[in-house]
């Protein structure tokens, strides 16, 4: 399979990095996976952090009596500030757009004979 199809497929479906990696750009392949990684992980984190803070504030009653705790729960989060989610989900993409697109450019130079 040709770099220029193989690289960004690679950074758009498994990692961003492993298009640079075919590229042959190892640190910027290594600067994209941990970037994609720090960005992930802190998306994690923010879940879990306003998870623990629904399930902290609601009593315990409030669940048991409830029908339907899922829906409870779902309201109580829908309320939280959404802010930091958004940054941190905009900066993923934004990571992830780049490790495509810069794969793909790089493969095409390099087939050109332009690298």
């Amino acid at each position: 399979m040709k770099k220029t199809i193989l690289a960004p497929l690679l950074s758009a479906f498994i990692l961003p990095g492993l298009g640079q990696v075919i590229n042959r750009q190892f640190l910027k392949a290594g600067v994209l996976m941990a970037g994609v990684m720090m960005f992930f992980l802190a998306l994690v984190f923010k879940i879990i952090y306003d998870l623990n803070k629904v399930f902290l504030s609601l009593p315990i009653e409030t669940l048991e009596k409830t029908p339907r705790p899922l829906e409870t729960v779902a309201r109580a989060l829908s309320q939280r500030d959404k802010t930091v989610l958004i940054i941190l989900l905009l900066g993923l993409v934004v990571i992830w757009t780049y490790g495509v697109w810069d794969a793909f450019i790089t493969a095409r130079k390099g087939e050109r004979g332009l690298s």
